[in-house]
């Protein structure tokens, strides 16, 4: 969407909640999963997910309209789309769509939020780390596969994927330089969902996994190359270049580290991703926000990296800022 312009572009802002929370709904409610065993009018469809059927025939209309469901007479069935990304299988969005709804009792809060100058955590159930680690691993997979072409790593080299997730990263390089040595450094909570994932893809056994906290705990080491992928934007700039200054240290000599960034134009106003993303970080953490590249390079150098580049970002605005000891 651009910019608003007149009061028809105002007013689509404005509802644009109502769309995002007709999918949200629909995946709660598992509406697409029932529709996979076949097409059905909306009271089989409310027998089968255990719903109103009355109400669950407008949320049908409404997706139709989207052209998530298609409908025919008085039948619903999955759009094309629906089935290739709403459903479990190798292209499923369904986790990262859940860990938005995840997130928006935050968004809820935002102006109380910013009043306040703390955000709070709502009450989100027990799926949201889930929800949010899987949705990770949803984002990463296709670009994963590129990153580790574009970054190639020699037998015997030691990489540390620090906040590595799921491993969707570690798991690329793993399957691409199997001489390499992987470890993912990350959160208990978080390695539990990771161990699960990477045994579904059967890379379980080409990473080692450390638990810790990497503001607090060693990252061990020496390592030949830290990855830092969407990391930075959960925490404040004091905690950003802790983070950095502890990677340096967990270097070999010779060694480097990359981050990888929603990344902000100068100006901040642009591109629209990371732009509405910071304000995201801004509901859900203390002190995060998305940062332009020159912030970030600046951090590096002053824990210590030098011949520090960035890369130019793709469309999404997502690029890679790099730093050698």
């Amino acid at each position: 969407m651009g910019p608003v312009r007149n009061v028809d572009d105002l007013m689509a802002v404005a509802h644009g909640y109502q769309r995002a929370m007709v999918l949200f709904a629909a995946l709660k409610l598992e509406v697409f999963r029932g529709l996979a065993s076949g097409g059905c009018d909306a009271s089989v469809l409310a027998r089968r997910i255990g719903a109103d059927p009355r109400k669950l025939s407008i949320l049908l209309d409404a997706l139709a309209a989207q052209g998530l469901v298609g409908k025919q007479g008085k039948k619903y069935r999955n759009a094309r789309v629906a089935r290739e990304l709403l459903l479990p299988g190798p292209r499923s969005m369904e986790s990262i769509l859940l860990h938005h709804l995840d997130g928006w009792g935050e968004w809820g809060r935002l102006s109380a939020t910013i009043r306040a100058g703390q955000a709070k955590r709502g009450g989100a159930d027990g799926g949201y780390q889930e929800n949010f680690i899987r949705g990770m691993e949803e984002n990463a997979r296709e670009r994963a596969a590129a990153v580790a072409r574009k970054i190639p790593l020699r037998s015997g080299d030691r990489l540390l994927d620090l906040g590595g997730g799921p491993g969707t990263y570690a798991r690329a390089w793993a399957q691409a330089y199997p001489r390499a040595e992987i470890t993912i450094f990350d959160t208990p909570a978080t390695l539990r969902v990771a161990r699960k994932v990477l045994r579904e893809k059967g890379a379980y056994g080409g990473v080692r996994l450390t638990e810790g906290d990497f503001l607090k705990d060693p990252l061990g080491g020496p390592y030949d190359f830290i990855w830092i992928s969407q990391i930075l934007h959960a925490y404040s700039e004091a905690d950003c270049r802790k983070l950095l200054l502890k990677a340096r240290a967990a270097l070999a000599p010779g060694g480097w580290a990359a981050v990888q960034e929603f990344l902000l134009a100068e100006g901040k106003t642009s591109p629209p991703g990371p732009v509405f993303f910071s304000v995201h970080m801004v509901a859900v953490t203390e002190g995060g926000r998305a940062y332009t590249a020159k912030e970030i390079a600046g951090m590096m150098r002053s824990a210590g990296f030098r011949k520090v580049v960035a890369d130019p970002p793709d469309p999404r605005g997502v690029g890679i800022v790099r730093g050698a000891v």
